[in-house]
């Protein structure tokens, strides 16, 4: 399959796969595997992305995947199947829906507060807030490349999201004393306007135990998938 047909294979069930997209379109990604049942990715990271018909047409892919590989994200219940018997060392699923802004045009942005890049001096106050044991490099990089936005009320940092890794949108953190306020769903929209600056599809993922979090994305004109797909990796007592 050449990156057109791949592409089109998996705008068949566009929300729960925007990812696997988003990553060919922005680079990101290497094609480990493509035929008309199954598509894998590697991420440039080191982990991969598995989307199959078949249970059997997922384990085929597998046998690409580099030595070293553990973490992986099924699109389905049959890739998903695919990894636990290939891997049996694998034994959690972390379930998550995908979201996507299917838009082009920016998004007006509530003026409820002040965005503006995150500043790297505060990455001290970001890693303590968000990702305590996060590599502070990892982090710094992100915020060099103008990454992550910062929310300002009355000129107190109020709260910050920005791109993870794999470049979806999350990080989202407002502090106690400014949330009720619409803070996060106006940095959600910063954040998707930066994706859009970027000609990117904005997208993200939510943990399908966070209702909340559904309600607010689909608040925001983000079309959410209604089945799973799964975080994949090997979880240690």
């Amino acid at each position: 399959m050449n990156e057109r047909e791949i592409l089109a294979y998996l705008d068949r069930d566009r929300t729960i796969r925007i990812d696997m997209i988003e990553a060919i379109r922005r680079g990101g990604a290497k094609i480990l595997y493509a035929e008309a049942d199954a598509v894998l990715l590697m991420k440039q990271d080191r982990y991969c992305l598995l989307v199959s018909d078949t249970v059997e047409a997922g384990k085929r892919a597998l046998k690409t995947v580099p030595e070293g590989v553990r973490l992986f994200v099924a699109h389905n219940e049959p890739s998903r199947d695919a990894v636990f018997q290939t891997y049996p060392n694998i034994n959690h699923a972390a379930a998550c829906w995908q979201a996507y802004y299917p838009g082009k045009d920016p998004i007006p942005v509530p003026p409820v507060c002040e965005i503006r890049p995150f500043p790297a001096e505060e990455l001290p106050f970001l890693l303590s807030v968000y990702d305590p044991e996060g590599d502070p490099e990892r982090y710094l990089d992100r915020v060099k490349n103008g990454d992550v936005l910062a929310a300002y009320r009355d000129g107190a940092l109020a709260g910050f999201i920005g791109f993870h890794g794999d470049g979806s949108g999350g990080m989202l953190e407002v502090l106690p004393e400014f949330r009720r306020l619409g803070i996060g769903s106006a940095l959600e929209i910063a954040l998707h306007n930066l994706a859009l600056s970027r000609g990117w599809t904005p997208y993200g993922q939510i943990y399908t135990t966070n209702d909340a979090s559904r309600k607010l994305q689909e608040s925001l004109g983000m079309v959410v998938s209604d089945n799973e797909l799964f975080w994949m990796y090997e979880e240690r007592d």
